[in-house]
């Protein structure tokens, strides 16, 4: 374990009304309860071949199946059927990629790839190599290029890390969520911590020896101990990130939810006091913290980013990602180009359906300006913890931001708005108030912690 600037325990206040709040995450802005239908594949290929020429490009490759479904998950996915095969799926995202590429200039440089899902481990060697050798013929790929891939530890074997790592990932994030077990059971993912330690083991071996680990509070019968263990066991993995996401209940949205018990679901303050313990205990391991859910160790890229006021926010969370442009391939993959933020069909084989005459895109925005200079905002409180607020988006919040200042989470001078200490598990909560459209039509979103 690491010791860093960071080390020493730090207390949260709690404070019922803003920690129960439900808020967006806004991993973009506008938000995609946002996106309309009036934005389809015409827009979207006018969007593309806007892009200028040298544009640097980060590209997304949704994976939207696993061998079996964790009941806690809000992705996009499913288990892969007769009806709706996974190498189908395949040819569909090798279509989509021919298909944007053609919009596009040659001379524009890919500078990240990151494959998501679902579990992309979910594909086969051969199936890896055919989407590696699609981007290589259709993109020009920097050699220095961050790829990445979000795991799930029980499907990594060799064969298809070594395709991975033969395509040049790089990083990999792991799925650990909870080690105990018998919180495991409840949420229909069993994983002993020796298949973890053999999937880390697998990957180092490849090359592959960048890695982060995802973890969860807020889990069906979790305690703060059960927090702890897992943030000590990605520590002493040497994880060079961690992120700490609470569990958003949402059958309405995820109707395998359902076979989770709210009553099992930790509650008010005890929710609260997991997340607490989950930072706590990353910070004395030794890693800084990035804005209100990630952790990096000294030396990341993140903690680079976070040091020198580089760190961004994307559809991934957050990021040292500087692209023009982020483009999404497969079912429900999010592209953001300037002047325009689109979406796929989230409908598997809707998708493969459409990407054989043209793009699959269904919905998204074009930001106004307005929505532009909102989301500048939003972001520098997300990333950097102060804004320098416009007029007009000061004066607009007013009813929302004196409460919060007069309960200490913020403060004003002039119109440079700084996130305090005690404020800081609160950042979202502060952020929403420079979210007009949120506080004229809240939506139903996951609690703030």
């Amino acid at each position: 374990m690491r010791v860093s600037r960071h080390s020493g325990m730090r207390a949260w206040t709690y404070l019922a009304d803003y920690a129960q709040a439900q808020i967006p995450r806004y991993t973009s802005y506008p938000p995609a309860n946002r996106f309309a239908a009036d934005v389809g594949a015409g827009r979207a290929r006018d969007a593309l071949r806007a892009l200028p020429a040298q544009s640097t490009l980060s590209l997304y490759l949704h994976i939207p199946f696993c061998k079996k479904l964790c009941w806690y998950c809000g992705c996009h996915t499913s288990v892969p059927t007769i009806a709706d095969p996974v190498q189908a799926y395949v040819d569909a995202v090798v279509a989509e990629i021919a298909r944007v590429a053609g919009a596009l200039s040659d001379t524009m440089r890919v500078t990240r790839i990151h494959f998501g899902g679902g579990s992309p481990d979910i594909l086969s060697p051969k199936q890896v190599e055919q989407i590696f050798t699609a981007l290589f013929a259709y993109f020009r790929i920097d050699p220095s290029a961050e790829i990445a891939a979000e795991l799930d530890p029980r499907g990594i074997t060799p064969e298809v890390v070594h395709a991975f790592a033969a395509g040049g990932l790089n990083r990999a994030s792991l799925g650990v969520q909870v080690l105990d077990p018998g919180v495991q059971a409840r949420i229909n993912r069993i994983q002993p911590r020796e298949v973890i330690d053999a999937a880390i083991d697998i990957l180092r071996r490849a090359g592959v020896g960048t890695f982060n680990i995802d973890m969860m509070y807020g889990l069906p019968g979790q305690t703060r101990d059960h927090v702890v263990e897992t943030a000590l066991y990605a520590a002493t993995r040497n994880a060079d990130r961690v992120a700490t996401f609470g569990y958003a209940h949402v059958p309405w949205m995820k109707r395998y939810q359902k076979s989770i018990s709210t009553s099992d679901l930790p509650a008010g303050e005890e929710r609260f006091r997991q997340a607490e313990a989950a930072a706590n205990t990353l910070e004395q391991a030794g890693y800084a913290p990035i804005g209100f859910d990630h952790f990096a160790a000294p030396g990341d890229s993140l903690e680079t980013a976070e040091r020198t006021g580089r760190l961004r926010r994307n559809f991934q969370g957050y990021t040292d990602d500087d692209a023009a442009a982020l483009i999404g391939f497969g079912a429900s993959a999010i592209s953001s180009l300037p002047g325009l933020v689109y979406q796929n069909t989230t409908d598997t084989a809707i998708y493969r359906e459409q990407v054989i005459s043209d793009l699959p895109v269904v919905r998204g925005i074009a930001p106004s300006e307005a929505d532009i200079r909102a989301g500048r905002v939003i972001d520098n409180i997300l990333c950097n913890f102060e804004a320098d607020i416009p007029g007009e988006l000061l004066i607009a919040a007013c009813p929302v931001l004196t409460p919060m200042i007069a309960d200490g989470l913020a403060s004003l001078a002039g119109t440079r708005l700084t996130v305090t200490s005690r404020g800081r598990p609160y950042v979202r909560n502060i952020a929403s108030c420079f979210d007009g459209s949120f506080h004229l039509a809240p939506a139903r979103h996951s609690m703030a912690i």
